[in-house]
């Protein structure tokens, strides 16, 4: 290390991997714990002779050799740490003092120091030695064994989810009708893709069949605390993040505790109800590409793969109106530094290689390193303005801007027409907004307050169902009775009207047509 390198960590303070001590006549118990937990961490640099606000003291010049002696003695000592960590302590002269550097790297063990297990949380020391879930974690993470490959005992066919097979042949039928995934039975399935092995007659699941193809009773009582999280959000992420200016949290929360297979499926329906789809057609072609998708299936992909699911940790997918959101678990790796990266920076380690092989086999991931790839490539053409921010640590933390904070709609309205298409629209019986909407026999029977009551009640649910057009020009009646609490009948009467009114229309047949708004309601 350099001298100017070592000035730029004391101005850059204390964090997971910075640990700054005095010990101007001796070396201090506390950094032996610094060692540990920075072991037991990501490694890191331990700058002493250096004060906590960062300030360079420097160590007594007459007994600095023997504070490395101290060091390596201690380190070397198998009654002290267990097992013996291998770096060695680095005298340097910085600004004309004397200090001591410790290059600490990621232990490839589980490290203690005087019996104690220490882990690093942010700039301080932790001993989890009492704390289980804690020291676990420090296993899980140095442990080669993958969380996915671990046998679940008492896991058998019954808990896992026999539509879900179904499901996963259906995609493959489509896409590769040979596949001879096709020809097997679920328990040979599981077996081809290494979910599962026989020990004699016995199967054996491993927890990479729990996570892909779970009941969701199954995934709640073997690993209570899996969930993924996808939440929208009517506000700019800076807005989120000031609760003066937006103090509501979210606008719709889906949690999801299915397994990895639905997962999947809902997350790529909660992209296409909540993000814009922007038209794209490529040259030389006439044939529209989707965008949304080609870029937000490498996120929903990675976050579903590429989480650490031994930790209990919940994954997140937030929408808000300039960018996307998405947080979870990861296992640390010696490759990946921690802090903020580039997503040049990101190795192409593959974390749960069982469930990746099966996305693969989906066609929902590609080779290794594509992910990183396909979202370079697609980010510019869908916002040219994009940029992507992620930060590593115990939680993955992934943010791609895919549109202007400044702009006021970030869920586009399928089919809706321009202020100039709309004034061409024909207003042949067209009744005015003011007008009194038709009543039924029962309605004209009640009393003028209670007709009001229902005159205004049928009002709200059709700016209601307006709204739910505008996000889904594909809603069907059953959504909106659902959401509306109200029957398909009143619906499909409340539609009529908008229809009658030219709010709305109605392009193609009732499968696989879509509704068009020609105005607001008002």
């Amino acid at each position: 290390m350099t001298t100017d390198k070592f000035i730029a960590l004391t101005r850059k303070g204390e964090d997971t991997r910075i640990e700054y001590k005095t010990c101007t006549e001796e070396i201090s118990e506390s950094l032996y714990e610094s060692v540990c937990s920075l072991l037991n961490h990501s490694g890191g640099q331990i700058l002493v002779g250096v004060k906590n606000d960062g300030t360079i003291l420097g160590v007594n010049p007459d007994k600095i050799e023997q504070l490395r002696t101290d060091i390596v003695n201690c380190i070397n000592n198998p009654e002290l740490f267990l097992p013996c960590p291998y770096f060695t302590p680095r005298i340097m002269e910085v600004e004309g003092k004397k200090v001591i550097q410790l290059d600490i790297p990621c232990g490839q063990y589980v490290y203690r120091f005087k019996g104690r297990y220490w882990d690093r949380n942010d700039d301080a020391d932790i001993d989890v030695t009492d704390q289980p879930e804690l020291l676990l974690s420090i296993f899980e993470r140095k442990n080669p064994h993958l969380f996915e490959e671990r046998i679940v005992e008492g896991l058998t066919m019954e808990h896992l989810d026999a539509k879900t097979f179904q499901y996963c042949r259906n995609i493959l039928a489509t896409i590769q009708p040979s596949h001879s995934w096709l020809q097997m039975t679920n328990e040979e399935l599981l077996l081809s893709a290494h979910l599962a092995r026989k020990d004699g007659v016995k199967l054996q699941l491993k927890y990479a069949a729990l996570i892909l193809f779970g009941t969701e009773d199954a995934i709640t009582e073997l690993i209570p605390r899996y969930r993924f999280e996808a939440m929208f959000h009517m506000c700019t992420y800076a807005q989120y993040n000031d609760m003066t200016q937006f103090p509501s949290r979210y606008d719709d929360r889906r949690t999801i505790r299915q397994n990895l297979i639905q997962v999947y499926d809902q997350l790529g329906a909660f992209v296409e109800r909540y993000l814009p789809d922007k038209f794209y057609l490529p040259a030389n072609t006439m044939q529209r590409q989707n965008l949304r998708w080609d870029l937000f299936r490498e996120i929903v992909g990675n976050i579903c793969v590429h989480t650490d699911f031994s930790s209990g940790y919940a994954c997140f997918f937030h929408v808000f109106k300039d960018r996307v959101v998405t947080k979870n678990p990861t296992r640390l790796l010696p490759e990946i530094p921690e802090g903020k990266l580039t997503i040049q920076q990101l190795s192409n380690y593959t974390k749960n290689p069982l469930l990746v092989r099966v996305f693969h086999e989906l066609n929902w991931a590609e080779d290794l390193g594509s992910g990183t790839r396909n979202i370079l490539r697609y980010a510019p053409l869908y916002y040219p303005g994009y940029k992507i921010e992620i930060n590593s640590g115990s939680q993955f933390i992934f943010s791609i801007t895919y549109q202007d904070e400044n702009v006021h709609e970030n869920v586009p309205n399928k089919g809706k027409m321009s202020p100039t298409e709309t004034e061409k629209v024909p207003n042949k019986n067209k009744k005015s907004p003011t007008d009194a909407p038709e009543l039924t026999d029962e309605e004209l029977s009640l009393k003028p307050f209670e007709r009001k009551i229902i005159i205004s009640k049928r009002k709200s649910r059709q700016q209601a169902i307006v709204g739910m057009i505008s996000i889904d020009s594909h809603v069907t009646v059953e959504t909106m009775a659902e959401e509306l609490d109200v029957d398909k009948k009143t619906i499909k009467r409340d539609l009529k009207e908008l229809k009658d009114n030219h709010v709305i229309e109605r392009l193609g047949g009732t499968f696989g047509g879509e509704w068009r708004i020609l105005r607001k309601k008002q």
